[in-house]
């Protein structure tokens, strides 16, 4: 029996991938120092690095605090992506029309490991609003309308995965997630925010692929200046469900 052939390594790669990990992982900016701790590197090794990382664009120091942080340069290159650009282009144009009919911010988030991402962001012509950051990523809660639909509408294993991490990060039993999981699926969405964990008020549907399984999830958040009517509420969850099978029809997906 022959041993195992030692792997080839690229000390150089992984020395950036552990980099752009630590930022990416990180609230704030950081320092050289900080991050060569965060590493397990000197900072004599992880200099040469970080100055090349920020001459490709990938990472930005602030000349004042001389802290590193991450551009946007990684989730622009994920955004071209065929899946992700297919997405895009059949979703924007939907979100864009359901804003003005809604007269309500909409935005798109997709999961991201144990975490959700948003990657698509429409305001609507009004003059006062509430919205996220393109970019921006959360914590799988069920304080967010959009991590319990993306992680209701999975397939059964990754969907047990998820239902734990919401467990975990809420401190509640895997039973109790999986029932929230389970309402949310039963209704097409999230359409009910007195479940004692929204943050924010807010309507979810997913965008499904063929198989049932939820690439994304389309998200109105019920924030405006005036007080929305319950009528009113009604007829946007309508138009949220209408637009995400618009979606889910444009990318092959069940309708």
């Amino acid at each position: 029996m022959n041993p195992e052939k030692p792997q080839p390594g690229a000390p150089a790669l992984e020395k950036g991938l552990d980099l752009l990990e630590a930022l990416a992982g990180a609230a704030r900016g950081m320092s050289q120092k900080q991050l060569a701790e965060r590493v397990g590197r000197s900072v004599s090794e992880i200099f040469r690095m970080l100055v090349a990382l920020e001459r490709r664009g990938y990472v930005a120091r602030d000349p004042a605090t001389g802290e590193y942080t991450l551009t946007l340069k990684l989730f622009r290159i994920a955004s071209q992506y065929p899946p992700t650009e297919r997405l895009l282009k059949a979703a924007l144009p939907v979100m864009e029309q359901l804003a003005s009919r809604v007269r309500l911010s909409c935005h798109l988030t997709v999961l991201h490991g144990e975490q959700f991402m948003v990657i698509a962001r429409i305001e609507p012509e009004w003059l006062m609003g509430w919205s996220v950051k393109v970019g921006a990523v959360f914590p799988l809660t069920q304080q967010y309308a959009s991590a319990k639909v993306l992680a209701a509408f999975q397939l059964e294993g990754r969907r047990q995965e998820l239902a734990q991490v919401i467990a975990t990060n809420d401190r509640i039993s895997i039973k109790k997630a999986l029932t929230a999981l389970d309402r949310i699926s039963a209704e097409g969405g999230n359409f009910s925010n007195d479940d004692g964990y929204t943050r924010i008020l807010a309507y979810s549907c997913p965008i499904l692929e063929v198989s049932g399984r939820a690439v994304a999830a389309m998200t109105v958040p019920l924030v405006r200046q005036d007080q929305i009517p319950a009528a009113e509420a009604s007829a946007i969850a309508e138009e949220l469900r209408s637009a995400a099978r618009i979606v889910s029809e444009k990318i092959g997906g069940v309708s």
